[in-house]
């Protein structure tokens, strides 16, 4: 029997929990179209938990279409309709859990499968030789093209932009340095700009950008290069970027939900200093939720103290205390502009500029306010 896995310690809230789980379990394969979910008490029992909490999870996966009922036998895995013979597009990105990357997919199948395509999912687990695999794979079983998240990294013994692959490819959320390939992206230099706008409107000018260390990714880089623009145009001088935690990109849930209180000591140390700053751009939510935490550790008080904006607009965001000003990406936007590209290239349409950029909003919630006086 499959067993679904929530954390107590994780402020998202346990029905979000349960409802991500189920996703990435049907997205990955782990529970197939007609399986039986086990029952509500026993959840209630394995996961203690409330029933009103797997209710409420078990009615939006219904009506996503994920999940159908059976009365007096249960729960079961919903099979979507598919209709005669049609090409199949991959679709392959880092993790499938968080909205984000529902959204993503969300956006992408809309189109696709409007256009008479089938989709078949891959999750990389951030690993290029996975990337490689998964290539290949769908290379050899006739794929018609892909729409790809790259994992980070070289093209170094990579196969997606080599002469080897023969399929249309289409990247997602970040292009690759030395690649010309069509690219989907939000506007990460336009959100970078409006998150520095937000915060020296209030009053700050002491700004500190924190990320890990991965400013060669180019979302990341175009954050911390609006970043740095926006200060000097006020006529203040940016920082060095404070990076924490390690060189390997991770999940976005093993980011959040490990609390290695070690990762943010230096942040804490820093905030305990006279040389503290009134205000922090995260470079994405998942690193403001870190730096909440490290405010806290160090008997500060966000905002009151010290203002935390992140970027992304995850739906963990609202949930934080307090809750989080952020920009917000159109995931779901991304995923379908993506889809377009990529149709427009199997059909041997003239193809548009590279790099497509998105535009970000500014969501302001109570993680921000005016620098202490």
């Amino acid at each position: 029997m499959i067993k679904f896995q929530i954390s107590k310690t994780s402020s998202l809230p346990l029905h979000i929990q349960l409802l991500d789980d189920l996703r990435h379990k049907i997205i990955v394969g782990d529970l197939k179209p007609h399986d039986q979910l086990p029952g509500e008490w026993e959840l209630v029992n394995d996961l203690n938990i409330s029933r009103a909490t797997i209710q409420r999870a078990w009615q939006t996966a219904q009506e996503e279409g994920l999940i159908y009922r059976v009365a007096g036998k249960g729960t079961f895995v919903a099979e979507k309709v598919q209709r005669g013979e049609r090409v199949t597009i991959g679709f392959i990105i880092p993790e499938y859990r968080g909205t984000f990357a529902m959204k993503l997919l969300s956006g992408a199948e809309r189109v696709l499968r409007k256009g008479g395509y089938r989709v078949r999912f891959a999750s990389t687990d951030r690993d290029v030789a996975e990337e490689n695999r998964i290539l290949g794979e769908m290379m050899d079983d006739g794929i018609g093209g892909v729409i790809l998240v790259p994992v980070r990294g070289t093209l170094k013994d990579r196969l997606v932009g080599s002469a080897a692959l023969r399929l249309p490819v289409v990247l997602m959320d970040r292009p690759l340095n030395g690649l010309v390939l069509p690219c989907i992206s939000s506007h990460n230099y336009a959100g970078g700009l409006q998150a520095m706008k937000h915060l020296i409107e209030l009053g700050h000018r002491d700004i500190l950008f924190v990320a890990r260390p991965h400013l060669d990714l180019w979302s990341v880089a175009e954050r911390y290069r609006a970043y740095q623009d926006a200060l000097r145009q006020i006529g203040e001088t940016p920082k060095a970027a404070f990076l924490i935690g390690g060189d390997n990109e991770i999940s976005s849930y093993e980011a959040y939900l490990n609390h290695d209180d070690a990762e943010i000591a230096p942040l804490v140390d820093h905030f305990r200093s006279e040389a503290r700053p009134t205000a922090i751009f995260a470079v994405n939510d998942w690193m403001a939720i870190k730096v909440q935490r490290a405010i806290q550790q160090a008997g500060l008080r966000n905002p009151q103290d010290i203002s935390v904006i992140g970027f992304d607009d995850l739906d963990i965001a609202q949930y934080q205390s307090p809750p989080l000003t952020t920009i917000a990406q159109d995931a779901a936007l991304m995923g379908a502009e993506a889809a377009r590209r990529l149709l427009t290239l199997i059909q041997d349409e003239e193809t548009q500029s590279v790099l497509t950029l998105l535009p970000t909003e500014l969501v302001e919630r109570e993680s921000t306010a005016p620098p202490p006086k």
